[in-house]
């Protein structure tokens, strides 16, 4: 079988390179974009349907002991969504949380093909590696979590940057991650003691730090270590009317820090659409004053260019919600009675993750509210570049919606029908309604393909240039012939299933049938410090991981049989940490 295959007749949106529906044809070897093929390439004549980038999905909880927990939970949810076995599938549930392969199955059935897992306990990544083996058709990356750690507190109170880089730099070598995550600074360490950090300027229990201290701490240090991604933050005070004062000041608060290389993103603010509640003028932080934040955070958007944002857009309906974030679950088990989880591992918390089921009301006053964050700062940016269309997924909303999230940004008309069916509180403490604009299909390929591989440091992925991956996406639909944002049924249809969805230049997903498993990695970065540093922190974690935690220093190392054949690892030279 030939290994060369040309994409005639694409009508390709591209924005890495600038391409707004031009009619190409796209040419692919050994699972790269190449100039030209030869006479005997596979020829695949698409007829002019839209051709984008695969898709990338920043921030996707897919992995790992929660979702593990969460599957427990929820057995009602499997019973409805089986996935039958075909002679290229394995049976499984799909739903909520699916299954792990079939989590594989419906992200390439989308034309995605590289998705994030955004929070990662260290001590529990041997458990996600071993499950990383089960999920088909995507290239994935790790987040592990730093910011609830007694050794991260432990260089900061001793004022020792170096050892915070090394330490980092450490568990992303030894656990086969990406990039750093923050989680409720303080906040999940507090919870160990019964309490919460809503502040940053508050002390956290035992340590003589403030989240503010936390954050711009870690941010030095991803930054003097030149790690692709830069610090993925979930704020402090989550889900709480009013919050998007709290998350405004913790933007402010790393504002002044330098990035590396010159870059100007040196934080990622994650699912908005729980970090920017507002409140209503004289009112005080309780839901029934609850209005959007979302302009208030484009305001600051447009004016200040050092962060980055994904949506988290509710989706309405069923939902598991989970996060490292331990005392805003619990609050939320309170608020619904719902089923609860709190999951500690040991005292590296870490893993201090919470998990309730949830489910979004469209006649719920705050629930519509929130539907209408993320809209309205995706709508009211002016740099689609820097926001990325996600639903926290399971959180806010399964990743399957994002077919309709899409119909939400590209049609007025659509998000007019669902205002008629949600709660007044809506259109009356947002300004969705009254904006007009929508997203054209080349802001969707920014926003789902070109600037989430842009902010995660994948320069491979989110384009077709010559010499990327060849991961693409085939939708059904000529732009010419049908006018989108007057049918958003159709935007539906198209971006639920793929026409053609190939990865590393095969063919994984055909009109919603899919193929054998194609080419994956596990993207890694493996920061290179001075050896005199390397050789201090390897003997040093030895010794405070001895003095803080019950588990052993060698409970944290993959081994390489469950890393090889799947890393691709990126080599970071960190010559900006001091010895």
């Amino acid at each position: 079988m030939s290994n060369e295959s040309l994409l005639k007749n694409c009508t390709l949106f591209d924005p890495v390179r600038g391409i707004d529906g031009e009619t190409v044809d796209i040419a692919v070897r050994d699972g790269k974009i190449v100039e030209s093929v030869g006479p005997r390439a596979t020829t695949i004549e698409l007829h002019h349907r839209v051709v984008m980038p695969g898709g990338v999905d920043l921030h996707s909880h897919i992995l790992g002991s929660k979702i593990g927990m969460a599957r427990t939970m929820m057995p009602e949810y499997h019973r409805t969504d089986p996935v039958p076995r075909t002679d290229t599938t394995r049976a499984g549930v799909g739903a909520i949380v699916p299954s792990s392969f079939v989590i594989g199955y419906r992200y390439a059935q989308m034309g995605y093909t590289t998705v994030i897992e955004p929070a990662v306990p260290a001590l529990k990544s041997l458990n996600v590696w071993e499950e990383l083996a089960d999920v088909p058709h995507i290239d994935v990356g790790l987040l592990p979590m730093f910011s609830n750690s007694m050794i991260t507190y432990h260089y900061l109170q001793n004022d020792d940057p170096s050892g915070l880089a090394a330490y980092i730099a450490w568990i992303l070598r030894k656990t086969g991650g990406m990039g750093v995550k923050v989680v409720n600074p303080g906040g999940t360490y507090a919870w160990a003691h019964g309490m919460n950090v809503r502040e940053l300027d508050t002390t956290i229990p035992d340590w003589n730090l403030t989240p503010r201290q936390i954050i711009r701490g870690l941010v030095e240090a991803v930054e003097s270590l030149g790690l692709p991604h830069p610090v993925h933050l979930h704020p402090n005070n989550l889900g709480k009317v009013g919050n998007i004062e709290t998350t405004i000041a913790q933007l402010e608060a790393v504002r002044d820090l330098k990035g590396h290389g010159g870059r100007k993103h040196i934080i990622h603010l994650t699912h908005i659409s729980f970090d920017s509640l507002g409140m209503l003028d004289e009112g005080v932080p309780e839901w029934k004053y609850v209005s959007s934040g979302g302009l208030e955070l484009a305001k600051y958007a447009n004016k200040k260019d050092h962060f980055t944002v994904d949506l988290g857009q509710i989706t309405f309906g069923p939902a598991i919600t989970m996060t490292g974030d331990g005392p805003f679950q619990f609050s939320l088990y309170q608020m619904t009675h719902n089923k609860w989880s709190n999951l500690s591992v040991d005292v590296e918390l870490p893993g201090g993750a919470g998990i309730v089921p949830y489910i979004y009301s469209p006649r719920s006053p705050a629930n519509a509210v929130q539907w209408s964050i993320a809209l309205e700062y995706a709508l009211s940016i002016s740099d689609v570049w820097r926001c990325v269309m996600t639903t926290d997924s399971p959180n806010a909303g399964p990743f399957t919606q994002y077919p309709l999230v899409l119909s939400w940004l590209m049609s007025r008309d659509q998000r007019e029908k669902w205002m008629e069916r949600i709660h007044p509180f809506a259109r009356e403490r947002s300004t969705v309604s009254d904006i007009e604009r929508e997203w054209s299909l080349y802001e969707v390929a920014i926003s789902t393909r070109a600037a989430p591989a842009r902010i995660l440091g994948l320069p491979n992925k989110g384009h077709l240039g010559v010499g990327a991956d060849a991961d693409i996406a085939v939708y059904d639909i000529d732009p010419t012939k049908v006018d989108l944002a007057k049918n958003p049924d159709q935007i539906i249809t198209a971006f639920s299933k793929s026409f053609l969805t190939m990865k590393g230049g095969a063919i994984v997903a055909k009109k919603g049938e899919l193929a054998s498993d194609g080419p994956r990695v596990v993207h890694t970065v493996r920061p290179r410090l001075d050896v005199t540093l390397w050789n201090r922190i390897d003997h040093e974690l030895e010794e405070l991981m001895g003095r803080y935690y019950v588990h052993s220093f060698h409970n944290y190392a993959v081994p390489s049989r469950y890393r090889e054949g799947l890393e691709q690892t990126t080599e970071i030279v960190s010559e900006s940490v001091p010895p």
